[in-house]
């Protein structure tokens, strides 16, 4: 058949796909008499044609065996005629035959990415994800940021559990220029790529990928309306993303700062220098530290329960030393308020001024920009915490200062007896600001503890003092601590509270029973429901004044 004769047929066939069935037969009359002699022409001047799918299926099978040359121009004519039924049977639902031809198609054009999408889409559909997951293979060998096959394999690797597959397929879906999105989900889809990668152990395969990301977020244009919500997104994953320094993960563990703007004081208020701070934790024979910083506001409405709660429970001899934020020249009137004469309990207290930060904390929508330095508060224990743990050679549990110890750790520091870190990891949370939980970390005076330390505070140091920061830093902080620590300190032992017992990192309303060894009061806790309550500090009369709820947000 001569390309005029393929071009008749084609054409006719073209027609009759469309309904139009005499123009049609008129076509295949003339084709009839054109080539009396060819076996189909009995069934032209029937009023029919070899049916498109079945000659698509057989030019397939042609090109397959390589026999056979075939006709460009056959396969273009049916090839037209085969994109129409296919588009006709997807529009009216039967996407099980529009897959019969789109997989002839795709096979009959094997570089065609749109034939090869069709086919993967309706698989997708039918539920064929093998053959699916085929064409997609098929499709990025061609087009490797194709966003549609990228996907479909993300969604199948994370069904088969294949973290790796899925973080790449994810990534090739945030940086597809096919990408469909509007800018800011692509960079919140940025922000969640980089934060899995962030939230495991890090490759030279996933560093570059990890670059890569952080580079497309720069580039990216996001047009949100000044004051908006979509703002407020945008600048929550920028700040974020731009919290990941690699340069500083990957670089030298810088030396130890100076705290000698750090006052001391104990129970009563009295000063103290450092190193009575050591021998009275020497003098209580202490096996532990429990160490918890907090502005003033946070320090009347939470100390007292704090320290009476490790005083009461703690199993092993240990000392509670409560940082007060911008407390300095003030302890003893601090001390008086807390009200707990105990040998046990000490102050420490630096001359932060809130006023005199400029640094603009953002939190996620709805919060937005917060109007007190957020950041900094939560930052301060884990600045002081090289020093006091340098000090007093101890084990420290460094936390949140809303948190109450339920009972013993004489088990735990066993159990975690060789690590040189123990962090709270939140394996729910797949974000890198909040996958390990800043509410409790136990430290040991060890020099991989240390180095950690001091590379947290060199961080933090330089986060806060920017023109913005997120009120997240301190979690990024501890995730990119670890990593420097895999990389500078690889014979580090670290640990992991277990979720289910020591530490909740699920909140509860209001005191009731539970199974954790410390209870942090997250947002919204009902503080009132500690009151008298003999489960949390024995009798009423050790409790403190009732208190208004907590306005804590973690």
């Amino acid at each position: 058949m001569n390309a005029v004769e393929t071009g008749i047929l084609a054409l006719g066939q073209q027609l009759k796909a469309q309904g139009r069935v005499d123009d049609a037969q008129i076509l295949f009359d003339h084709l009839a008499s054109l080539r009396p002699q060819d076996p189909q022409a009995a069934v032209w001047r029937s009023g029919g044609a070899e049916p498109t799918l079945a000659a698509l299926q057989r030019l397939a099978a042609q090109r397959a065996s390589g026999l056979k040359a075939i006709s460009p121009a056959e396969v273009e004519a049916h090839a037209n005629a085969g994109v129409t039924l296919f588009n006709q049977h997807m529009a009216s639902g039967a996407t099980e035959t529009a897959e019969a031809y789109a997989a002839a198609l795709a096979e009959v054009l094997p570089n065609a990415v749109q034939m090869l999408d069709a086919a993967m889409g309706c698989n997708r559909t039918l539920g064929r994800f093998e053959k699916a997951v085929t064409y997609a293979q098929k499709i990025l060998a061609i087009e490797p940021d194709h966003f549609n096959a990228h996907q479909l394999m993300a969604d199948v690797c994370k069904a088969l559990g294949e973290a790796d597959g899925e973080i790449g397929h994810r990534l090739g879906m945030a940086l597809s220029s096919s990408n469909p999105s509007h800018a800011l989900l692509k960079l919140r889809d940025i922000h969640d790529v980089a934060s899995a990668i962030l939230c495991r152990p890090l490759t030279e395969r996933s560093e570059l990928q990890l670059s890569a990301l952080l580079n497309a977020a720069a580039r990216l244009d996001v047009q949100a309306e000044p004051g908006t919500e979509w703002q407020g997104w945008e600048k929550h994953y920028r700040l974020l993303l731009q919290g990941v320094d690699m340069t500083a993960v990957r670089g030298p563990t810088p030396p130890a700062a100076s705290d000698d703007d750090v006052e001391y004081a104990d129970a009563r208020g009295l000063q103290l220098g450092l190193v009575h701070l050591r021998k009275m934790a020497e003098a209580a024979g202490a096996e532990a530290v429990f160490f918890a910083a907090a502005d003033e506001a946070y320090v009347e409405l939470y100390a007292r329960w704090y320290a009476l709660s490790v005083l009461k429970h703690s199993d092993v001899p240990c000392v509670v030393v409560i940082h007060v934020i911008g407390g300095a020249g003030r302890l003893a009137e601090i001390a008086a308020k807390v009200g707990i004469d105990d040998p046990r309990l000490m102050f420490a207290a630096d001359r932060f001024d809130a006023a005199w930060v400029a640094t603009r904390c953002y939190d996620a929508p709805p919060k937005g920009l917060i109007d007190k330095p957020v950041a900094h508060y939560q930052s301060v224990r884990f600045q002081r915490l090289g020093s006091l743990l340098a000090a007093l050679q101890r084990p420290v549990f460094v936390s949140d200062i809303d948190l109450l110890l339920q009972r013993g750790v004489a088990d735990l520091l066993a159990r975690c007896a060789s690590d040189d870190v123990v962090f709270n990891e939140n394996a729910i949370s797949h974000a890198a600001g909040s996958r390990l939980t800043a509410n409790l970390v136990l430290v040991r005076p060890t020099e991989s503890a240390q180095a950690m330390l001091r590379w947290l505070r060199a961080y933090l140091d330089r986060a806060l003092a920017g023109a913005e920061v997120t009120r997240w830093i301190d979690q990024l902080a501890l995730i990119l601590a670890r990593h420097h620590l895999a990389f500078r300190q690889p014979q580090a032992q670290l640990g992991y509270f277990d979720t289910s017992s020591d530490i909740n990192n699920v909140m509860y309303p209001s005191y009731q029973e539970h199974p954790f060894r410390f209870l942090s009061l997250y947002h919204g806790f009902d503080t009132s429901s500690l009151e008298g309550d003999p489960r949390v500090l024995g009798d009423a009369e050790t409790s403190a004044p009732k208190k208004a709820r907590t306005r804590k947000a973690k």
